[in-house]
């Protein structure tokens, strides 16, 4: 594949319970493919193997599938652990960057918690309105995000979230999205999905109906430097769909 002549960076997406995947991941990473890994920290895992990576980090703080929930007010000692926890971890890998959900419940709520935590590196990405089951996300709008971020953190936009909000809210995605440059994302994830669905659905690229000759250049109109790719692995074992995901993504780039 042609080089891509711009600054953007492709992230490769691993939880760290890839282990058996770490193999792979650094030819991914020896030959060019990837840039960096934007690594999921799961509790009570162990970072020993991904200190053999040499390879530029992300972290992304464990979710409300992990429980933990910044919008909680009632899990407040639980959520700051977890936190800490991704602040070791991002150390331990020298990560230029940590990712924080801002949950589902109450704005006021996540506002009040972020008080708590210094960590400059920590970007707050952006919500559906609508999660999986049906909870009332926080972080789904423009002036939500800006709210979250104050002028304290920077931003992930994670391009299938707003559009799933576009869809709850009846606006028109493409002008949507143009909203929330104004925050300056640092990071951007990619998949795709449909159009139609308030749900997020992490599918494959070119398997939904998003429009990535537009996303290609709205990313590019982002300057956003950290494109992490978001899709599916069938196959836990294999990083096989991750290559053909980045080589399409890849392919709307040249």
């Amino acid at each position: 594949m042609d080089k891509i002549n711009n600054n953007i960076k492709f992230g490769l997406k691993l939880w760290s319970t890839d282990q058996a995947n770490i193999k792979e991941a650094k030819k991914l990473i020896e030959d060019g493919i990837f840039d960096y890994v934007e690594l999921m920290v799961v509790p009570d895992t162990d970072i020993s193997p991904f200190l053999n990576i040499k390879a530029p980090y992300i972290i992304h703080i464990p979710h409300d599938s992990f429980g933990l929930n910044i919008a909680d007010k009632e899990k407040e000692k639980f959520n700051l652990e977890m936190i800490n926890k991704s602040i070791e971890w991002a150390d331990k890998l020298s990560a230029e960057y940590l990712i924080l959900h801002p949950g589902f419940g109450e704005i006021e709520t996540a506002v009040n918690f972020l008080y708590k935590i210094n960590d400059k590196r920590i970007l707050i990405e952006n919500m559906p309105k609508v999660g999986v089951n049906f909870e009332k996300m926080v972080g789904y709008t423009p002036e939500q995000i800006k709210r979250l971020c104050a002028d304290k953190f920077g931003f992930c936009l994670d391009l299938s979230h707003a559009i799933k909000a576009s869809a709850s809210l009846k606006y028109d995605c493409k002008k949507y999205l143009d909203n929330f440059l104004d925050s300056q994302p640092k990071i951007i994830h990619v998949c795709d999905g449909f159009l139609e669905s308030e749900q997020d659905e992490h599918l494959d690229i070119d398997k939904g109906n998003f429009d990535f000759s537009f996303i290609a250049k709205y990313i590019k109109k982002s300057n956003a430097r950290y494109i992490t790719l978001e899709t599916p692995r069938l196959n836990s074992k294999s990083l096989e769909q991750d290559l053909q995901n980045i080589e399409t993504l890849k392919s709307y780039f040249i």
